[in-house]
Parts: C-alpha cells; structure tokens; sequence
C-alpha cells in the first residue's frame, strides 16, 4: 500500500504585476499552509514534490515547518501547469521504498487526478489536502486504473473551526 497526498496550495494574490509563476500567497493563504501543516504532524510523508511555482513552494515548506518535519521539498517544472499523464509519470518514478508521499500543486489537474485516482468526482478548493490509498507495492505501478481509496479529504476552514472549538 502506498499513502499519495495530493496538497492544492493554498491561497495566492490575484493577478497583477506578477507572472502567474512567482504569485505568492496572501496572509490567508499563509495561515492556512500552516493550518494543514499541523495536520501533516500526524501523517509524515516521506517524500515532497512541489510544483515550482511560488505559490506551491511556499505552502509546502510553510506545512513543513509547521509540521516540525525536516523533508526537503524537491520542486519539480512538471508539476506546474500539467496534466494527468504527465503527473502519473512523476508519480510512477518514486522510489520503491517511498510509503507515504506529499505533492503540491494546482488544480485543475489535482482535482482531475484525484477524481482519476478514486474513481468518483472529488472537488480540491484552495489549500485542501486529499489522503489517497493505493494498493500497489511500487509507485511505477499507479496509474488511471488502480483501485485507490480516498481515505481523507481536508480544507483549512475545517480545522479552523475544528481548533476554534477546543480554544
């Protein structure tokens, strides 16, 4: 079995003097990449990806620290501005030994792959986190037909009022 968590990064500033590349995240986005990196705490993936694009990185290594996890986030230009076919490609070339794996990045291909993945419609908002369980042995092996489950599906909101309550 093999643990993928597909992280939509989280909220970016819109448009403007900015290429679509280098938009970094707003205040929001910041506390909510730090929202679920305190989820992480419990999950520690073993390997990251990030799409390249700032936004990704940010909300990656904001969830990390976050997380006390010492990961290196390894970034990667084919995740940015991708499809299935080619996100499959990265995936299936993980190593063996990688259980549990985090990749950051952007819909609509997160969306479109996770609903790919679990085999029903699954909507990624913003710095949503999605747990998906595959039943392979080797990464090479995960493609559009495998059986996986969605064990999880998180948004930061849903902590929010999940820590406001016990404030």
């Amino acid at each position: 079995m093999k643990t993928l968590l597909i992280f939509r990064h989280a909220q970016a500033v819109h448009f403007g003097d900015t290429s679509d590349h280098d938009r970094p995240l707003t205040e929001k986005g910041m506390l909510d990449a730090q929202r679920m990196g305190r989820l992480l705490r419990g999950i520690r993936p073993e390997q990251v990806l990030s799409s390249t694009a700032q936004r990704a990185v940010t909300t990656a290594e904001l969830a990390l620290r976050t997380a006390e996890l010492t990961t290196n986030v390894q970034c990667l230009r084919q995740l940015y501005d991708s499809d299935i076919p080619r996100h499959l490609d990265v995936l299936q070339h993980v190593g063996a030994a990688i259980g549990s794996l985090l990749i950051v990045g952007h819909n609509p291909t997160f969306e479109h792959l996770v609903s790919t993945l679990v085999h029903r419609p699954v909507a990624m908002k913003t710095g949503s986190l999605a747990i998906v369980v595959a039943p392979i042995d080797d990464w090479s092996r995960l493609d559009e037909s495998t059986d996986s489950s969605l064990v999880g599906l998180f948004y930061p909101a849903m902590l929010k009022k999940h820590a406001n309550e016990h404030d």
